[in-house]
């Protein structure tokens, strides 16, 4: 899998950083790819669904950098400011329509893959926009297509 026009390297220090900015860990496959790829666009962009259907990916968010958009600057927005994922979910990426791709941080779950559908919102369930995709993040690039 390539990425393309992402943002500059990160070290296990910056990433490292980051999590306790969040209070989170990312699962290590998640900062593998990110040591590897800074966000950016990824070559194979198409997510099929389980159910048929496909979605295109518009973006991997950066870490550290304000590139196209930042996870941190998002998981703050979407959390902290307009409580509207619940703790521990964390967005990457986002699909052509402006939905997330997140991936858990939270012990039930930890690691797994998840669409969060904006037209699903609801405020009193938080869990009721999110999907889950794959049970973790390498399984999830190994699933994009073009």
């Amino acid at each position: 899998m390539i990425f393309l026009q992402t943002s500059p390297q990160l070290t296990l220090t910056d990433i490292a950083k980051i999590e306790t900015e969040l209070s989170i860990f990312f699962p290590p496959e998640f900062t593998s790819h990110y040591l590897q790829y800074n966000g950016g666009y990824p070559e194979r962009d198409v997510y099929a669904w389980a159910g048929g259907g496909t979605t295109t990916i518009n973006t991997f968010s950066s870490l550290k950098y304000r590139g196209f958009s930042s996870v941190e600057d998002t998981n703050k927005d979407l959390i902290l400011l307009e409580n509207y994922l619940p703790t521990g979910i964390v967005p990457f990426a986002t699909d052509d329509g402006g939905n997330f791709f997140c991936i858990s941080a939270r012990l039930v779950d930890f690691g797994c893959i998840y669409y969060c559908n904006n037209d699903h919102y609801n405020i009193y369930n938080h869990e009721e926009c999110l999907l889950l995709l794959e049970r973790s993040f390498k399984t999830f690039i190994e699933n994009l297509s073009r």
